[in-house]
């Protein structure tokens, strides 16, 4: 399998053969043209199956998709008016994100940040395969991936869920050097992964996508504030992706919230020292929340004063996109009859071992090298299956250590009420047969 060249597999893991099949596509994800200078143009339609795996599927093969993908990508098209948008290279690679770490010891500003996830392709290839690993890029590069392909997210029809049209993001990023860019090869479609159970009606990846930028846009925000960087980013106003995870993650660290100010709790008695320390206490504003197009806004605002942006390779791979033809207006909404749902296949059997235990290896890794360095900041996109439990212990009461966690016989006593596992007092014996 031909990788790019910022592409570093998992060294246990073998590629996989990837085997994509339209019939099995229950979400459209992306359509795009591949249009390089010495190749015929080239249509493709990017798609999910039940178990969240990829499928690439010529545009020739549309008529092969569900009724319920046709109808995705018929809404698209006529939702945004345009037909697919186009990148000038002659393969490019589809990476699944679901993890991102952030250096916390980074010394610049535009410092690299490593995606963790499943990487297949090159497209188009007769024998494509997919596999595990880390791609590093720059911070920069993850803003502008995102940003530089925001007007091409793939519009879904809203549901009752939804304020506003759900839409799945995705960022074009490079893989290689400008100079390979430029001959056609090393362009990854990164898409910050929807776990199958989260996809109701749509594969939208909007909240991912606003966790990742606020988490790069905080260490940009903190390293100039420390480094005295620009103003601009220092004192940037950033919003929460989830205004309920911040809340929830202040009260754990002792915060009592009230409104929009979160007050850390003492504990100290009477009524007169509490009112004094409210005067004083250490006060924190909760910020208000933003979705992915806010989130987005602000990516643009941090690019526009990030020292040494663009790059080359930025300048590179703005120049290899393109905006889809404009479509003729509708004069009216084509009514659409209701699709069944299709049932789901049903699920492979979990692996035994974690579904993350090969991202451990590459964060160990980053670890070792800098082992007194402060712990790296994590954007999950994908929910990570829990350390598991020592037989007969609840996974919760891992928590708290072995030594406090009561053992299946003693139960729940009162206090002074005697172990279940004590020594039996010599007079108690009286009472048995």
């Amino acid at each position: 399998m031909i990788l790019p060249r910022y592409f570093v597999p998992h060294a246990t893991t073998p590629p996989v053969p990837v085997l994509s099949d339209a019939a099995s596509v229950v979400h459209v994800v992306d359509t795009f043209l591949l249009d390089f200078h010495h190749m015929a143009r080239s249509e493709w339609v990017v798609g999910l199956d039940a178990l969240g795996a990829v499928h690439f599927i010529p545009a020739s093969e549309r008529s092969r998709l569900p009724a319920s993908a046709l109808a995705q990508l018929a809404h698209h098209e006529v939702a945004t008016g345009r037909t697919p948008h186009s990148i000038a290279a002659s393969t490019v690679y589809f990476f699944e994100v679901e993890l991102v770490e952030h250096p916390a010891d980074a010394e610049g500003f535009n410092d690299p940040v490593y995606l963790y996830g499943h990487l297949s392709g090159p497209w188009p290839n007769t024998s494509p395969k997919r596999v595990p690993g880390q791609l590093t890029v720059t911070r920069g590069d993850v803003l502008a991936g995102l940003t530089r392909q925001a007007p091409y997210a793939f519009e879904y029809a809203q549901t009752p869920e939804s304020p506003a049209a759900p839409r799945g993001y995705h960022a074009l990023l490079p893989g290689d050097r400008p100079e390979e860019l430029e001959e056609g090869g090393g362009a990854v479609l990164a898409w910050p992964v929807v776990p199958p159970e989260l996809q109701v009606g749509n594969a939208s990846n909007g909240p991912m996508v606003a966790r990742i930028l606020h988490d790069v846009l905080t260490q940009l925000k903190e390293d100039a504030e420390a480094n005295g960087g620009p103003a601009a980013l220092a004192k940037l106003e950033l919003p929460v992706p989830s205004r309920a995870m911040a809340v929830a993650e202040l009260e754990l660290r002792g915060y009592e919230v009230k409104g929009d100010v979160a007050v850390l709790r003492r504990q100290h008695p009477g009524v007169l020292t509490r009112m004094a320390e409210w005067l004083r206490a250490e006060k924190v504003r909760i910020p208000p929340e933003a979705g992915a197009p806010e989130f987005l806004e602000l990516a643009s605002q941090a690019l526009a004063v990030l020292p040494g942006w663009p790059t080359k390779t930025e300048r590179v791979l703005r120049s290899q996109v393109g905006a889809g033809d404009r479509l003729p207006p509708v004069s009216a909404p084509v009514p659409v009859a209701p699709v069944p749902a299709r049932p789901l296949p049903p699920r492979a059997p979990s692996p035994p071992a974690r579904p993350d235990e090969w991202m451990r290896d590459f964060l160990s890794a980053h670890a070792a090298q800098k082992p007194q360095a402060a712990k790296p900041r994590l954007t999950r996109t994908r929910p990570v299956a829990p350390p598991p439990a020592r037989a007969g212990t609840p996974a919760w009461m891992e928590d708290f250590g072995a030594a406090s966690a009561p053992s299946a016989a003693q139960g729940l006593r009162e206090p002074g009420e005697p172990s279940a596992t004590a020594k039996k007092p010599d007079w108690m014996t009286d009472f048995e047969d």
